[in-house]
């Protein structure tokens, strides 16, 4: 049986298309194929009486054609700094098991092909963002700004609450090396981050 569970933190993610990117219009992304990281840092969470403050986890994905039809091919990202009761609560929220948005996203889903646990490092300063997940994913992001230097948004975001705005950046680095299907380099292409709370009910 599944736990309530609530997480508030800070989302970031990086893809393959160029900025901004194209799958929030229901495109085909570049090359006509989606290949993406995203991952969501913990600073407040639970699920039923696990704590998860401080944790995070996240996903590679890829897929030919347009993202929203569904066919992803998905390995999860754990943090290595939860002990065993806090990853399984993790893997069952971010595999759609427990509800809420990632339940949602379940139906998009074609395999889950792995699940795998390394050590999670995130920070940000004047406006440039730093992710890494082991020796597997490298995020430098850096935001991007436009008229009257505002901040670029998009909303509504798919990863993030309806009501929540992800903020727009361009990565100076973004990398994933984990197997042959999941390797990739799209430095220079989209990136969007921002504060996210959700939960389950």
């Amino acid at each position: 049986m599944t736990q309530d569970w609530n997480l508030k933190g800070n989302f970031i993610e990086a893809c393959n298309c160029s900025v901004p990117c194209q799958c929030l219009w229901w495109e085909p992304a570049d090359d006509d194929k989606c290949t993406f990281a995203g991952f969501w840092n913990i600073e407040d969470g639970e699920y039923g009486d696990v704590s998860l403050d401080g944790l995070g986890a996240g996903m590679l994905v890829w897929e030919d054609g347009i993202l929203f039809e569904g066919g992803w091919h998905v390995v999860l990202v754990i943090d290595e700094a939860a002990d065993e009761a806090q990853a399984e609560a993790l893997e069952t929220i971010f595999s759609g098991q427990a509800g809420g948005l990632f339940e949602a996203a379940g139906p998009l889903i074609d395999t889950v092909e792995d699940s795998v646990v390394v050590p999670f490092s995130y920070s940000t300063e004047d406006g440039h963002l730093s992710f890494s997940a082991g020796d597997i994913v490298t995020i430098e992001t850096d935001r991007s700004v436009g008229f009257g230097d505002e901040q670029g948004s998009v909303y509504p975001h798919p990863f993030i609450p309806p009501d929540e705005k992800a903020n727009i950046g361009k990565t100076t680095e973004a990398t994933v090396d984990f197997d042959d299907e999941f390797s990739w380099d799209v430095t220079g292409n989209t990136s969007q981050f921002g504060e996210f709370e959700m939960a389950n009910s």
